[in-house]
């Protein structure tokens, strides 16, 4: 049987983009691709907070209380994550959908299987619990959907798009205490079952996607330009244009071409700072529950999301209306004011709704800090055909600064035998340097990306 050679293959790819390229569009297709955006935002939010306010009865009901083992567990499985470093790569070359689908049904997966550890118990359980952790860190950090929303919206918009997307995902966190309201109440032997309910809708999701959404227009124009290319044409813009920028993904590619290019090594290095100042987002709930009942903390917990929705809305209004930069000082500044007001209000009979927007504010703004630099503007600032991986890159350089904020805290509650009452102090001592830190090198290194066009722009506009 003849080898297939490279030309045929991309002879066969570039037909199949073509068709898919030519398929009309429904007239309302744009208005659902977004609702499965929203869903699979939903999921990627409840997926990812779930764990943090599930933290207590994870704890009681696995480790016997420990939460510094059960911190130590989940760091020491983070080095299999090295693999995922060369997976959304993958997205600037087969297509952002396949990606889309399977990121979605791998955080479903995960939940289930953390809802059955919970049903086992004992030692199998906590191995079950720790193979499920792994395979939901694994598939959390790629967000394709954000991909998607950038590829999507219009030049102008994006930031707002985004925001608007993302605060209804935020909303769809209450489906968290409502599980544990339902399911658990009081009786937190039943903290398992909170996981099922979210796990069969990501299932769920992710064949709605598999049937409905459509290659990003964004993706299929520029990867169907390079298909139609002739060598001479590829060498040629090379020529013009630096060998990377040419590139069709690859984690080396992104990396080479970030810390060669001022804006993007700029916006790479503050994402691994600004990411050790997410340590308060894994122990509010801990925190709650070193002053509230279970009953409090999921009345708590209930408030947070209209907090975080609220904040993530502004934060893309006023993007898009002031700029990136400007929106950034705000927002980090209302991530430090707001959980230093939540730290101290509960240590004075806080009303627990009270307590749980101001931790809403500080998530929300929190991560609308994250966002500004790994989705927006790095989008904005990378070239389509290496976009998804400078993307997953860029995730990597977060992930370290996530590392920090995890063995950070392991260390200490190992270091005093679980004293739960160093967790407040601790995130504050340790967030306020890394958010001075990275507004100083933001400020004077990173320029705004507000009217970017992501048909044009090359990432090397700001050398």
């Amino acid at each position: 049987m003849a080898k297939v050679t490279q030309k045929e293959k991309e002879v066969r790819e570039l037909a199949k983009w073509e068709k898919e390229l030519a398929r009309p569009k429904g007239k309302f297709y744009v208005w659902y691709l977004l609702l499965i955006i929203t869903l699979i935002y939903i999921i990627d939010e409840v997926t990812s907070t779930i764990g943090a306010q599930m933290q207590t009865e994870i704890a009681i009901g696995l480790f016997q209380d420990r939460l510094s083992i059960m911190s130590l567990l989940t760091a020491l499985s983070l080095p299999i994550l090295v693999l995922a470093i060369f997976y959304k790569t993958l997205a600037d070359k087969y297509g952002r959908k396949l990606f889309l689908v399977i990121n979605t049904l791998g955080m479903g997966v995960g939940m289930f299987l953390i809802f059955l550890a919970g049903a086992i118990g004992n030692l199998p359980g906590v191995v079950v619990y720790v193979l499920a952790t792994i395979i939901v860190n694994f598939f959390i950090p790629h967000d394709m959907q954000v991909v998607y929303i950038m590829e999507t919206s219009p030049e102008g918009k994006r930031a707002t798009t985004f925001a608007v997307v993302k605060a209804l995902a935020t909303l769809g966190i209450v489906l968290v205490p409502a599980m544990r309201r339902v399911f658990m109440g009081d009786d937190i032997t039943k903290w398992n079952l909170v996981y099922l309910v979210p796990a069969i809708v990501a299932m769920l999701v992710s064949f709605i996607a598999l049937l409905f959404a459509r290659e990003s227009e964004v993706f299929l124009r520029k990867r169907i330009a390079y298909l139609k290319m002739t060598d001479e044409e590829r060498e040629a813009e090379i020529e013009e244009r630096s060998k990377e920028a040419q590139a069709q993904g690859g984690m080396g590619n992104a990396f080479k071409f970030a810390f060669r290019h001022k804006q993007l090594r700029w916006l790479f290095i503050t994402s691994a700072i600004i990411a050790v100042s997410t340590m308060g987002t894994n122990y509010y709930a801990k925190i709650g529950d070193l002053f509230y009942t279970t009953s409090q903390v999921t009345t708590m917990l209930f408030l947070y999301p209209f907090g975080s929705a609220f904040m993530t809305m502004l934060n893309g209004i006023l993007g898009d209306r002031i700029g990136r930069k400007k929106t950034q000082l705000i927002v980090v500044a209302t991530a430090f004011l707001s959980f230093t007001l939540f730290f101290v209000g509960v240590h004075f009979g806080l009303n627990p709704a009270l307590a749980g927007l101001l931790i809403g504010l500080y998530i929300g703004a929190t991560f609308a800090s994250s966002d500004n630099i790994g989705s927006v503007m790095t989008a904005e600032s990378s070239p389509t055909n290496l976009r998804a991986s400078i993307m997953s890159a860029q995730t990597v350089m977060f992930m370290a600064g996530m590392i920090v904020a995890m063995i950070i805290p392991t260390i200490v509650l190992l270091a005093t035998n679980d004293n739960y009452n160093v967790l407040g102090w601790l995130c504050i001592l340790v967030s306020a340097p890394a958010q001075a830190i990275t507004l100083v090198l933001f400020s004077l290194n990173v320029k705004d990306t507000t009217h970017v066009d992501l048909n044009l722009v090359r990432g090397d506009e700001w050398d």
